[in-house]
């Protein structure tokens, strides 16, 4: 009778055992093979010696695959670069460090040896040499000039667009990472230059800018959704070859659809197809504190992104609201449907703004603990 009892007893904690194992094992096949968090220049270029540390330990903690480092802007690097060397940033200048090399000796590698995939990021936007040279600057309907955007004909054929491709190739022969990423390159209002007028006359063949009734610009047109999608895949094509004898792959960040989950945002000049046919990889930016309310939800936006490429679109989390942060409880929702829409890369972004129970929701996300 003890013998029957034990043996049952046995029968019972090798099923529950079982049973562990295999909620252990499908908690860990939910979550996304690609794993990144994103670090933003503030987390690059600190002169706060344990920054940086505990960065990386909470890195370890979530399991994270991946990294995407902030190195700047052709006119404000992390790095003393030598493409531009009147371009780096203030840190840089008064300290002559290359603050890229130390984040990517301090987060690149987990505490156990597994080397994480380096994303290196450059931002589209300018700051100085718009006010350098105003000539670079897009202009809106109205004539007046951007602080931040260029203009699509500087970026597609001028000097703007020759200063990214040079930091790209920089960059991608300095550190040798994984990828060189783009974001915030979009067209939007600025684009209605004289500049950008002979630009869209010359692609499109229209003698004038698309008009409606009153006479005014009809920003809607289809015509102009066309060109900057055009001018975009050109930019990324010029970057892709640039960073191409390096073996760096070429990614950007785009915008993510306003209504439907499978269309796109043409409209900024990301019309993914195109894009994909350019370069290895999409970020879709899922910034679901600021996105409208008809905008299409984590998981049926996932969905749609995989039956189109698959991998090649990864979702961006945004921690962005219209005040504050998006509540850890809101990220562990997303990152829950995040895995129901089949989820196979995912980046949190910016570490900057990831408080104590962010990371932990992140951690039961990622690493099943």
């Amino acid at each position: 009778m003890k013998r029957k009892i034990a043996a049952a007893m046995a029968a019972l904690a090798v099923a529950a055992s079982s049973l562990v194992m295999t909620s252990s094992s499908s908690a860990q096949s939910s979550r996304p093979a690609d794993r990144m968090v994103n670090l933003g220049f503030e987390d690059i270029a600190t002169n706060d010696p344990g920054h940086l540390p505990r960065l990386a330990g909470q890195l370890d903690a979530v399991d994270a695959t991946a990294v995407s480092l902030a190195v700047g802007r052709t006119d404000w690097t992390a790095f003393p670069s030598y493409s531009n060397p009147n371009a780096v940033s203030g840190a840089v200048a008064a300290t002559g460090r290359d603050y890229v090399a130390e984040a990517i000796k301090a987060v690149g590698t987990s505490a156990g040896g597994r080397q994480r995939d380096i994303v290196l990021t450059i931002d589209v936007l300018l700051g100085r040499s718009l006010g350098e040279d105003p000539s670079l600057a897009g202009r809106n309907a109205s004539g007046q000039r951007s602080s931040s955007f260029a203009s699509v004909n500087a970026l597609r054929n001028g000097e703007a667009g020759d200063r990214l491709a040079a930091l790209a190739s920089e960059v991608a022969e300095r550190y040798r990472p994984t990828a060189v990423d783009l974001t915030e390159l979009m067209f939007d209002d600025f684009t209605f230059g004289t500049d950008d007028l002979e630009d869209f006359k010359a692609t499109t063949g229209l003698k004038d800018w698309p008009r409606n009734s009153s006479g005014s610009i009809d920003a809607a047109d289809a015509h102009l959704r066309t060109w900057r999608s055009e001018a975009v895949a050109d930019i990324v094509r010029k970057v892709r070859a640039a960073v191409e004898p390096y073996g760096v792959r070429t990614e950007t960040d785009v915008r993510s659809p306003l209504v439907l989950a499978t269309g796109d945002r043409s409209d900024s000049g990301h019309d993914y197809d195109l894009l994909l046919k350019q370069l290895d990889r999409l970020h879709v930016w899922q910034y679901v504190g600021l996105n409208d309310a008809d905008a299409p939800p984590t998981k049926e936006l996932l969905r749609a992104m995989n039956r189109r490429a698959g991998w090649r679109m990864s979702l961006s989390l945004g921690l962005w609201p219209s005040e504050g942060v998006i509540t850890p409880e809101r990220l562990g929702r997303e990152l829950r449907d995040a895995a129901r829409g089949g989820a196979a890369s995912v980046s949190v972004t910016p570490a900057s703004l990831m408080t104590d129970e962010h990371w932990e929701v992140l951690k039961k996300a990622w690493s099943g603990r």
